[in-house]
């Protein structure tokens, strides 16, 4: 079969089952197929996006979670989806979720930093292109390492940039530079000033949160602190990072060189925009608890489970 062709059949058997209430049984009895072939068809459907199904999660429990968030930590705007059986399912949630209130907080005339990860990913994926006047977009840290992050992950901010049409302002650059010598010769570089410039002017930071010794890879985690600053960051009593940037159980950055040659966004700079954080997962729940106890976040998109840990987390004091 054609492509086009089975494109055409996944829509056809879509529109018979989601829109006209069509069994499965119903549906191979008219294209004279089995009933299981149906069933492969509708979630090849859904997996190939040819079905996009959105639940609204406007319920008791969920208003009920975003009102404590609010009242303990503050922040202006939380956002809730169901958590998941898959994480990755979650974190499309995730991604769609951001995607809906980041549409509210653009408007004309505004600079926005965007770090790397997947929950980012998500969100630049799920937007809805919508054209802005005079806006920017600029790389809030360098990559973690070129050879391994795949292209479509190192293009995030570039990607977003074209659906609001807005500057680009790239960081070419690794994230961690341990000598100084070349840490300033880089930071220096014009093109690279000019966006660590940018970040400075930035009126709202996206960003994922990440942690330390987890079972889920982490990229930044286990890609580039080697074990004694591992040993070292434990010790400062680290717990989590934000843009390359880490922090410990009370939600201050920690007094370590590894956050002083990051390329690219500096600490004071994260708490005095306006924060937008996309991150979930029940295993983050004590790195988010602990930067929200900081009180810089305006804007927190999480799943369910993660919040109800981060809630007990708040309430037993720990």
């Amino acid at each position: 079969m054609k492509k086009q062709d089975e494109k055409d059949l996944l829509v056809e058997v879509s529109v018979m089952y989601y829109l006209e209430n069509m069994t499965q049984s119903e549906i191979a009895k008219s294209l004279y197929m089995s009933r299981p072939k149906v069933s492969r068809l509708l979630n090849k459907a859904k997996e190939e996006n040819v079905v996009d199904i959105r639940i609204n999660y406007d319920t008791n429990e969920f208003s009920r979670i975003k009102r404590r968030i609010h009242q303990m930590f503050k922040i202006d705007n939380v956002v809730v989806v169901k958590t998941l059986k898959n994480e990755n399912d979650t974190i499309s949630e995730l991604g769609y979720a951001a995607a809906n209130e980041l549409k509210y907080q653009l408007s004309d005339n505004t600079t926005i930093g965007m770090s790397w990860g997947r929950t980012i990913k998500h969100t630049v994926d799920a937007f809805e292109p919508k054209t802005f006047k005079n806006t920017h977009v600029v790389e809030l840290f360098g990559a973690v390492n070129y050879r391994e992050d795949r292209p479509e992950m190192l293009s995030i901010g570039f990607d977003f940039s074209k659906k609001i049409g807005g500057t680009f302002f790239p960081l070419p650059a690794p994230v961690f530079i341990p000598e100084n010598s070349i840490y300033e010769a880089l930071v220096n570089n014009p093109m690279i000033k000019n966006t660590i410039d940018a970040i400075d002017e930035c009126d709202l930071i996206m960003t994922g949160l990440g942690v330390i010794n987890s079972e889920s890879p982490q990229k930044i985690w286990d890609s580039y602190v080697d074990p004694d600053a591992k040993n070292a960051i434990v010790n400062a009593g680290g717990v989590g990072y934000i843009c390359a940037r880490f922090f410990d159980y009370n939600g201050q950055f920690i007094n370590h060189k590894i956050n002083d040659n990051v390329i690219g966004i500096k600490t004071k700079a994260i708490k005095k925009s306006n924060l937008f954080i996309v991150a979930g997962g029940v295993y983050k729940a004590r790195a988010i608890h602990a930067f929200l106890k900081d009180g810089h976040v305006n804007t927190l998109v999480s799943d369910d489970k993660t919040l109800k840990k981060i809630l007990e987390l708040e309430e037993n004091g720990l």
